[in-house]
């Protein structure tokens, strides 16, 4: 069997911006909600795409707060049918840039001095 090369890549990410706020009175709470935003991006120099993911994660007693926003470059190749392509960068994108900002998101806490957060997984392909 021949072997076929990807017609989507991810090629590298950045991070774009950080802020953490933590309360030096109150205490963290252990409940947190976390938003996540994307942008589809466009398609530039005719086969490059870039998709923006921000991360929101807030604790119940509003003694933290974190915002954590993220690039991801990535090419495709001649895809014609445009279903596809909107596939591709609606769930693959954010399934391969999300663990980049789930790790981010853990060292920055724990390099922080309070507990790491891990964020949960997420499928994204039931959506």
């Amino acid at each position: 069997m021949a072997e076929q090369t990807a017609q989507f890549r991810f090629n590298a990410y950045k991070i774009l911006d950080c802020s953490i706020s933590i309360s030096e009175e109150i205490d963290i709470s252990k409940q947190i909600s976390i938003n996540f935003e994307q942008t589809f991006g466009d398609i530039t120099k005719g086969n490059e795409y870039r998709h923006t993911l921000v991360a929101s994660i807030e604790d119940d007693n509003k003694a933290l707060s974190i915002k954590v926003k993220a690039i991801g470059f990535f090419e495709f190749d001649n895809i014609p049918d445009e279903q596809m392509r909107m596939r591709f960068s609606s769930t693959n994108a954010p399934a391969i840039l999300f663990p980049y900002v789930r790790a981010y998101i853990s060292s920055l806490t724990a390099l922080s001095g309070i507990s790491p957060i891990t964020l949960p997984t997420l499928n994204l392909s039931k959506r």
